[in-house]
C-alpha cells in the first residue's frame, strides 16, 4: 500500500509540472474532530476540534468547457484536543491530571477532486469541488498544554505511530464551494471552503476496541496560473 501511494504521488507530481491548462498554489486553515462509534461516543463527546493548517499545490485539467479534473498534492494535519481531570493515557502516552493534550497528526495528502464551474459573465466564478483524497501519516505529536489565564504548553511527545497501531492510511471524501476572480490574462486568485469526512479510521483504541477517525473544515485561498 506504501508503494502504491508514494507512485501515486510521483504521478500527480508529474502531472503537476506538465499540465497543459493552470495550475495554482493553496493554503488553509480550519477545524477537525474525532469521529467513533457508538462505545466511545462519550469520550469523544468531550473532545475538542483542533486547528488544522494545509498547503499545497494543484493542476487543473479541463474535462469539458464547465468541468475540470483537479488532481494536487498537500500538506495537512489532523487532531483533537482533551481536557483532562484524571490521569489518563494518550496514544500510549501518559498525561497528568488538571491539563489539556493536544493531539496532531501530519499528513501527505493527494486529492483528486472534479471542479465544475458555474456559468457567469461577470470577473467572478463561482464553482463546486468533490472527490476522494487519499493521505498517508508522517508523524504525530502528543503537546500537553496548562490553562490558567493564557495556555502555556508544557511538553510535547512525538508519537511512534507504529508502534501505537496507528493506520498511516487515509481515506476520505471532500466537497466544497470557491469562487475566483481573474487578475489578468493568465492568473486568477481563489477563495474556497471545504468539507471532509473521513472514511478510514487509523486507530483502535484498546480495551474497549472502538475505533475513532476523523472530519473537518478547511478554509482555503491562492492563486493560479495558466500555462
Amino acid at each position: 500500500m506504501k508503494l502504491q501511494l508514494l507512485a501515486l504521488f510521483a504521478l500527480l507530481s508529474t502531472g503537476l509540472l506538465t499540465a497543459q491548462a493552470s495550475w495554482g498554489i493553496r493554503a488553509g486553515a480550519g477545524q477537525t474532530a474525532l469521529r467513533s462509534g457508538q462505545i466511545f461516543d462519550p469520550l469523544t463527546d468531550r473532545l475538542e476540534p483542533l486547528g488544522n493548517i494545509s498547503l499545497g499545490a494543484f493542476a487543473e485539467l479541463p474535462l469539458t468547457g464547465y468541468i475540470a479534473f483537479r488532481p494536487g498534492l498537500e500538506y495537512s494535519s489532523r487532531g483533537s484536543s482533551l481536557g483532562l481531570t484524571d490521569k489518563v493515557e494518550v496514544f500510549g502516552v501518559q498525561l497528568p491530571v488538571g491539563a489539556r493534550a493536544k493531539t496532531r497528526f501530519n499528513y501527505i495528502e493527494a486529492p483528486l477532486l472534479v471542479q465544475v464551474n458555474l456559468p457567469t459573465e461577470s470577473a467572478i466564478q463561482p464553482y463546486a469541488i468533490a472527490g476522494p483524497t487519499l493521505g498517508y501519516a508522517t508523524g504525530g505529536r502528543v503537546t500537553t498544554a496548562a490553562r490558567a489565564v493564557v495556555e502555556l504548553n508544557l511538553y510535547g511527545t512525538d508519537l511512534d505511530l507504529d508502534a501505537i497501531g496507528y493506520e498511516r492510511f487515509h481515506v476520505g471524501v471532500i466537497g466544497g464551494l470557491g469562487a475566483r476572480a481573474r487578475l489578468g490574462e493568465n492568473t486568477g486568485l481563489f477563495m474556497e471552503a471545504r468539507y471532509e469526512h473521513g472514511l478510514s479510521q487509523p486507530y483502535d483504541v484498546p480495551v474497549i476496541r472502538d475505533k475513532v477517525g476523523f472530519r473537518g473544515w478547511n478554509v482555503g485561498a491562492g492563486v493560479t496560473f495558466a500555462l
